[in-house]
């Protein structure tokens, strides 16, 4: 029987490589492919082939017995791939694992593709919820870290220097942060995302994007410190034609997904060896905040019953 094993594995890596090779004659066709999560879900799949133990396996069964057939593959199809901005240590991880940076940072590379921390190999986690209202699916995706330390306008920076920087005190830290991402799936099958920031939330990263859902694509970034989030885009300005007044021509902004490799160059957990945990499985009682009048978990949340909020608390 171990050979038999041995040897459906081996056919099984083989497969995959002629997928890949197949896959790689497509792409030198696209110019701009998003070769990272592409090439991530093809070694984990190489990589769960031969060693057998693949933990999203395990939590794959455990979206099936939460959602049923359909969702638990929506969950699965629509998980983020994450881009983390530069100085970012911290993977989002299960609490009920882990709870302070020594079991929850990566290094910071812009060529990384991190799944686990460094130092015990605590896995990338991200807990997930499901809503169906008025005809429309909404996943929503929850990411849970140590700690949030705000370095908006080189605050962090600036107090440190003061000799000041004590966490308890800093009054941009607190123990515990939960960030989220959303998406939203119509009955056409046209998906649009948004991810939550500060005291809303943000498709692109500019004041005109703010409670503003955008279309889907496939991506969600955490800026450092505080992991308020938002859809990596690239902003492309055209001259729309139309004159206004007699010498002016009003410029057209759209934005564009940005390509990771091509635009941007960051550390990133790609989505098909993320571990999702759906929490309608958990005890909402198991959990307790490091700190009195921490932030409030997903299931406290308005948007955790009313997918259309803008509320983040």
């Amino acid at each position: 029987m171990d050979t038999e094993r041995g040897q459906a594995s081996v056919e099984w890596v083989a497969l995959v490589l002629c997928v890949a090779l197949a896959l790689g004659g497509v792409v030198a066709f696209v110019p701009l492919v998003d070769g990272r999560s592409l090439g991530a879900a093809l070694a984990h799949a190489i990589v769960c082939a031969v060693r057998g133990d693949c933990e999203r396996a395990e939590g794959d069964k455990a979206l099936l017995a939460a959602y049923g057939t359909r969702d638990a593959a929506l969950v699965r199809r629509y998980a983020p791939n994450i881009a983390y901005e530069p100085g970012t240590y911290t993977l989002p991880v299960d609490w009920r694992r882990c709870r302070s940076h020594v079991c929850a940072d990566a290094p910071d590379s812009s060529n990384l593709d991190a799944h686990f921390s460094t130092r015990n190999g605590t896995p990338a986690t991200v807990f997930t919820h499901v809503v169906h209202r008025d005809g429309e699916t909404f996943i929503q995706y929850w990411f849970y870290y140590p700690d949030s330390t705000t370095t908006w306008g080189g605050t962090a920076a600036i107090w440190s220097a003061l000799d000041l920087l004590d966490h308890p005190s800093y009054p941009g830290y607190h123990a515990d942060d939960w960030e989220g991402y959303q998406v939203r799936i119509d009955a056409s099958g046209r998906a649009l995302s948004r991810a939550t920031s500060h005291y809303g939330y943000q498709w692109c990263k500019e004041p005109r994007c703010e409670n503003r859902w955008g279309p889907w694509t496939g991506w969600t970034r955490v800026s450092r410190g505080s992991h308020a989030g938002h859809i990596p885009t690239v902003e492309e300005r055209r001259l729309s034609g139309i004159l206004h007044g007699a010498h002016r021509v009003s410029p057209r902004v759209r934005d564009r997904p940005a390509v990771q490799g091509v635009d941007v160059h960051e550390r990133t957990t790609t989505a098909d060896s993320l571990r999702l945990v759906p929490l309608e499985s958990i005890d909402p009682r198991s959990y307790h905040s490091l700190q009195r009048d921490g932030p409030t978990p997903p299931w406290a949340k308005d948007v955790y019953r009313d997918p259309i909020s803008n509320s983040t608390g």
